[in-house]
């Protein structure tokens, strides 16, 4: 039980600790000075609010409110925020999704996703797809969507685009571009901010190898310690990290699986192990720079073992696999190698909670 407490307490701790999530860009003061730095990526919901921002050689971060500010881009993803205000929606910052003829700004707000589409004299129009988590009301879908036609009827191929039922963001962005080509005289191009949703969306998938030792310790004065001493083991394995950084702060879910081999030196058993590990590791510092590490979840380890039974008067040599449920933590380096990463990790498991515990450190490189 108090390991159980430990590790949701550690677990606290470091959500508590990694509240920023650094991620390079700039943002637009209210004079149109553009000021570099780190700003806090956040879901779109939460980057309308607000933008959490550090400017480089700065040691604080500053949280600026819509107004406060003119806007704010990532680097990265090409995400552009603008702050704006629409009426009876307030003040907040506007995803700016395409410059031309016509703009096209997006917010989402929990489930809901409205777009405001500004024509050449500032007129607005605000269009909002149904929650999908909701009933679908066909009459008022066709009211939203003669809202879009009267906004763009002077492209017939953009009126056509338009949809009577929902209207995803490339078919928004297709309509409106589609709209500045067929309007604008002036032959300039209109400028899509608008990053790639599926990628953004998708979950990285990072194999890793590990190389390593430790030492491992039996509590179990009954059974394990009439065979297994203690001591030192080799380990080699390999896992795959998960990240989805923009949604978890700096976290990212590990999967590993490691092979060590264990001999006690005292009376020639053998023991070889599976380990397993599932749990977060978040990380600290911004990207691109040494980042420091740290992790826990639930551990499985599964033994075979080769014993001489010393203890009989026989002395035979038998063969027993047992397996045990625990808990591990521990903490690291990262250093980052171009598009790859070496990791310096130390880590402690406890299995079955009071039987056997293991110190190990490993080394390992994330292709």
């Amino acid at each position: 039980m108090k390991n159980i407490i430990f590790v949701a307490a550690l677990l606290m701790s470091l959500t508590v600790r990694a509240q920023v999530n650094p991620r390079e860009g700039f943002i637009i003061t209210n004079q149109k000075d553009t000021v570099y730095g780190m700003i806090d990526y956040r879901t779109n919901d939460k980057n309308s609010q607000q933008c959490t921002f550090k400017a480089d050689n700065a040691s604080e971060y500053v949280t600026y409110a819509p107004g406060q500010i003119a806007g704010y881009r990532f680097k990265d993803s090409g995400k552009y925020y603008v702050s704006r205000d629409f009426g009876e929606d307030g003040v907040f910052f506007a995803e700016f999704l395409v410059n031309g003829m016509m703009n096209l700004y997006r917010r989402e707000v929990g489930y809901r996703k409205i777009y405001y589409l500004e024509n050449e004299n500032g007129e607005v129009v605000r269009y909002e797809n149904f929650d999908e988590h909701l009933d679908y009301d066909e009459r008022e879908a066709k009211v939203r969507a003669q809202g879009l036609v009267s906004q763009v009827y002077k492209s017939q191929r953009a009126v056509d685009d338009v949809k009577f039922n929902k209207m995803s963001d490339k078919q928004m962005i297709k309509m409106v571009k589609d709209y500045h080509e067929d309007v604008c005289t002036s032959g300039d191009d209109c400028i899509q901010y608008e990053y790639d949703a599926r990628k953004e969306g998708r979950i990285s998938v990072r194999p890793t190898v590990y190389v390593g030792g430790g030492y491992a310790a039996c509590y179990d004065k009954d059974v394990w310690s009439k065979y297994y001493k203690g001591g030192g083991f080799f380990t080699i394995g390999a896992g795959i990290d998960l990240d989805r950084s923009r949604y978890g702060t700096g976290m990212m879910f590990q999967l590993s699986c490691l092979y060590s081999r264990y001999t006690d030196k005292d009376n020639g058993n053998h023991f070889s192990s599976l380990s397993f590990n599932l749990g977060p590791m978040f990380r600290f510092g911004a990207e691109n720079s040494v980042r420091f590490t740290a992790r826990a979840g639930l551990a499985f380890d599964g033994f075979t073992s080769s014993i001489t039974d010393g203890y009989s008067d026989l002395e035979k040599d038998f063969h027993t696999t047992t397996s045990f449920l625990g808990i591990y933590g521990g903490c690291g380096i990262e250093l980052p190698i171009g598009k790859h990463a070496v990791n310096f990790n130390i880590e402690y498991r406890s299995l079955s909670w009071t039987e056997v515990g293991i110190f190990q450190g490993t080394i390992g490189f994330r292709i």
